[in-house]
């Protein structure tokens, strides 16, 4: 059976699509002779056209939207770097006395205020990244221990400003994990502020690490934080999304640290699940696959204890 497309013109001037098959006919008195079906697939062609222009037109837009981000990104940067590192010298007095604390009050809230938004433009930076597969991990030979006390040191003044305590239970002995430093930095430090950030005072967050050479490496993050419905951690790992949308909302955010910190993840062949209830907290568990533990074959157990 033989199936050919051939075009058409209808006397009316519009052109048609035919699918022309041809199959053999056995007749046992004549031999063999062909018989032929002619089906009008116009409608069917016309619609699988636009279905590839339309991807193909997707395909530009979203290269035009990531190169814009990656443009407009660098042109924001400039002008807040120097907010930020001015306003730096005035908070610190580095030049000499301001004369008045509510000036130096003010040029640290200006400081805060331009980091925040140095960090949000940083985080729609990667999400644009990550989307377009331009960003590929950096991978090399962590030491695990020292990466998370330095993380721990970077999330210490936002947890002492909140009175939210800070714990660690990370064994001795720990491999190295063939990783990218800046990434799994960003990760710990997203799921940690995010613990923080929903944790009210005299509430704990914890970061739990173990490693088991049959099952891979495990960082934990876990909060008694004011929790969030099962129904709603999907919403809270899609870009943009808030499990609080209200315009009056109490806690800030774009709604990029959980989809970061998930795609950052995945871009290592890990897993990043989320179990929270109300009023009793969230825990954030990070998995890395076996292979990505530094010399495997030689290394011994080490469990969280």
């Amino acid at each position: 059976m033989i199936t050919d497309e051939i075009e058409m013109p209808l006397r009316s001037g519009e052109r048609r699509t035919f699918a022309l098959t041809r199959f053999p006919i056995l007749d046992g008195s004549t031999g063999v002779g062909f018989g032929g079906v002619i089906i009008d697939i116009t409608e069917r062609t016309r619609a699988e056209r636009a279905l590839r222009e339309g991807e193909k037109q997707a395909a530009l837009a979203n290269r035009a939207k990531s190169e814009f981000v990656a443009n407009m990104s660098h042109e924001l940067r400039t002008p807040l770097n120097a907010v930020i590192g001015f306003s730096q010298i005035i908070k610190e007095q580095l030049m000499g006395p301001i004369g008045s604390v509510k000036y130096r009050d003010y040029a640290s809230d200006i400081h805060e205020s331009g980091q925040h938004l140095l960090d949000i433009i940083n985080d729609i930076l990667d999400l644009s990244k990550i989307e377009s597969g331009s960003d590929v991990p950096q991978d090399e030979d962590v030491e695990i221990a020292e990466l998370v006390r330095s993380v721990l040191t970077l999330v210490k003044g936002r947890a002492e400003n909140g009175a939210v305590r800070l714990a660690l239970e990370i064994p001795d002995g720990l491999p190295a994990l063939r990783v990218d430093r800046r990434r799994l930095k960003q990760i710990l430090v997203n799921l940690l502020t995010n613990g923080i950030k929903f944790t009210p005072a005299d509430g704990c967050v914890t970061l739990k690490v173990w490693c088991r050479p049959a099952g891979g490496f495990v960082f934990q993050v876990a909060d008694t934080g004011i929790g969030m419905a099962l129904k709603d951690i999907p919403k809270a790992l899609t870009p943009f999304g808030q499990v609080d949308s209200r315009p009056n909302r109490k806690y800030e955010g774009t709604g990029l640290g959980l989809p970061l910190t998930k795609h950052m993840v995945e871009m290592h062949g890990g897993s990043l699940e989320l179990d929270s209830e109300i009023g009793v907290g969230t825990t954030a568990t990070v998995r890395f696959p076996v292979e990505r533990i530094a010399a495997t074959s030689t290394i011994a157990e080490a469990t969280a204890g």
